[in-house]
């Protein structure tokens, strides 16, 4: 089976490992191809037989680039195209019409239509709908996302498809903090709908906490400096979490974070804001948290207080993230098309 997956953006990010790792998972299965805007970490970590470039796929919609991916995939007989992203996911369906062969797969990494259209949220919603009578299947990576296709975008059921994220395994570090200060680690880009800035007023002027941010972005500029944070820059390929004590990330929406998927993988405790399918990460392996500062370093010291506890809790959960529970899920979907 020759398969494509197209997104918009080639930069480090958790649907780009999303892709990575759905690549790594059937590279002997399948013959792989990439789509995206330019090179970039993504295209840098995978082995595909072939890898289209077109400029400007992840700003706005051009006719040129429907009959260059078009063309790209009756050249190397691709029948199955798989769309991460929400521009992708425009190019993936449009093409549908023009290629009766091909099989078409939308996977939403949480619902931008819903909780980043704006003035424009309705029209969004609508136009996904639309979209969604060109798509074969609609892989929703968390039960939230699934319920909000179903409920609020009104995609048909039998269309709709949930497998939760998963990773592949990370080193654990079984060590139960014997350091006076917790490590806390924050990986995501730096832009909207993120806020990193939440956390760092959060362990503000907390002695027994140090906090490092890895990621790039707009915001950088204009987030705080505090003499317990450490600004680290985008680190391609992050895979330290067994040298932190916590993972924070709090964000204004997510669908199943990568990022977060690693660290409770790595055994990991976790702080994670209450959005999109956060809440089914978490069990006893760490906090849910509003998005305020109090809420958020209340969250933190109750990590601290019972960190042995959470510890043994996240180590224990570990192997339920494990992406190779899930191939088989992968292949029944791909092979029922």
């Amino acid at each position: 089976m020759n398969v494509a997956y197209i997104i918009s953006k080639s930069e480090v990010g958790g649907a780009q490992t999303w892709v990575k790792d759905q690549i790594s998972l059937f590279e002997k299965e399948v013959s792989s191809f990439l789509i995206t805007n330019k090179p970039g970490w993504l295209s840098q970590e995978i082995n595909v037989k072939k890898t289209l470039f077109l400029p400007g796929l992840d700003k706005g919609f051009k006719i040129s680039n429907v009959m260059e991916i078009l063309k790209f995939l009756k050249e190397n007989n691709i029948n199955l195209i798989v769309a991460s992203s929400a521009n992708a996911g425009v190019y993936a369906r449009l093409i549908k019409p023009f290629h009766k062969e091909l099989k078409v797969v939308y996977v939403s990494h949480g619902w931008s239509c819903i909780y980043n259209g704006g003035k424009l949220k309705k029209a969004f919603i609508i136009l996904e709908r639309i979209l969604s009578l060109f798509t074969d299947a609609v892989l929703c990576v968390s039960k939230k996302d699934r319920e909000d296709a179903e409920n609020i975008i009104g995609i048909k059921e039998n269309k709709l498809h949930y497998i939760r994220n998963s990773v592949y395994p990370k080193v654990k570090s079984k060590n139960t903090k014997t350091e006076k200060c917790l490590r806390i680690i924050f990986l995501g880009r730096l832009t909207k709908p993120k806020r990193p800035e939440l956390l760092i007023e959060a362990v503000k002027g907390m002695d027994n906490v140090k906090l490092d941010i890895v990621g790039a972005g707009d915001l950088k500029c204009q987030l705080p400096r505090y003499d317990n944070v450490n600004f680290l820059g985008e680190v391609g390929g992050f895979d330290s979490f067994c040298n932190y004590d916590l993972f924070a990330l709090i964000s204004d929406s997510e669908g199943m974070p990568m990022s977060a998927l690693e660290a409770a993988s790595a055994g990991v405790p976790i702080v994670i804001s209450d959005v999109g399918g956060c809440s089914e990460i978490i069990k006893d392996n760490g906090v849910l948290v509003l998005n305020d500062v109090y809420n958020i370093r209340k969250a933190i010291e109750h990590i601290i207080e019972n960190y042995a506890e959470i510890k043994g809790n996240s180590l224990r959960a570990a192997k339920y993230f494990d992406i190779n529970n899930s191939k088989l899920y992968y292949r029944e979907l791909y092979s029922k098309l």
